[in-house]
């Protein structure tokens, strides 16, 4: 027997229809291409439809941008666990390459992230760019948890570096220009190299 949905759980399957139909036009076409009438439409909908889940375009975006920032935080926060102290170097490696593999696996959100992550009169830019605040954040927790004790204005400046190094890796990588493994060997030597010799981290004995 077919289950029954409530009121709410059919508005909220229909919301999540036209969030995933705005992701897709984004990630096939970009930003100009995900109208309201192509994102209901592709969403399997009329148009009035739109409107009773979303005030506008802009508001669909806004939410399309906050699913896509936080699957990359998902796999962030992810990756920033397993830590071995007796390879810190390797353990930095393995969070870029996990990131990394990350944002190759959907090359066409990834481009789309670095190119309006930084746009303030863009909704997409809006919400990504409180996807990246959140993921500053991790990285302060994470900072630590390798056994740095800087203070917090250094963790955020830290957090900022590294945020723009994984971006620009995984631009770098996506484009050609860079070999991913070799990629990856610059910036863990370059970031375990700074965290040495700038930071207090104790070495394994």
């Amino acid at each position: 027997m077919a289950v029954q949905l409530t009121r709410r759980e059919t508005s909220a399957v229909t919301r999540r229809r036209l969030i995933d139909a705005a992701i897709e036009l984004l990630r096939e076409a970009g930003p100009a291409a995900a109208t309201t009438g192509r994102i209901a439409r592709a969403a399997g909908l009329a148009q009035a439809s739109f409107y009773a889940h979303f005030r506008d375009r802009d508001a669909c975006l806004g939410a399309a941008a906050h699913e896509i920032g936080e699957h990359v935080l998902a796999r962030l926060r992810g990756a920033l666990l397993p830590i071995d102290a007796r390879d810190l170097r390797g353990s930095i490696r393995r969070v870029y390459a996990a990131l990394l593999d990350v944002f190759a696996a959907d090359r066409e959100l990834t481009l789309l992230f670095i190119a309006h992550r930084a746009d303030a009169s863009s909704p997409l830019g809006e919400g990504l760019r409180a996807s990246l605040a959140r993921a500053r954040a991790d990285l302060v927790t994470a900072i630590r948890l390798y056994g740095v004790r800087p203070s917090a204005a250094e963790a955020a400046c830290y957090a900022e570096l590294l945020v723009s190094v994984m971006l620009g890796l995984a631009e770098s990588v996506l484009a050609g220009r860079v070999e991913r493994e070799l990629g990856l060997d610059a910036v863990a030597d370059v970031t375990y190299g700074a965290l040495r010799a700038l930071l207090p981290l104790e070495e394994p004995r």
